[in-house]
């Protein structure tokens, strides 16, 4: 196949510009905090060591455990 000479190259639409575009969406702090939420819900529904005793604290140090886990069963 032979490229046509002719034809000239546009620039992206997809290419993030400043300003103004109403198809962004920027989030409420009501959205942020139901995001929030949600992740907080899953990371203690899949990972039940993430969470203390307490249910109020999710500890950092839960990954390593997780992870080394995951290693050991390959």
């Amino acid at each position: 196949m032979q490229a046509n000479s002719t034809t000239t190259t546009r620039t992206n639409k997809g290419q993030f510009q400043k300003g103004n575009d109403p198809r962004r969406h920027k989030f409420t702090t009501a959205e942020c905090q139901a995001g929030f939420w949600a992740a907080i819900d899953s990371v203690a529904s899949r990972y039940p060591d993430a969470v203390d005793r307490s249910g109020r604290h999710m500890t950092t140090k839960f990954l390593p455990a997780v992870i080394s886990r995951k290693q050991a069963r390959f």
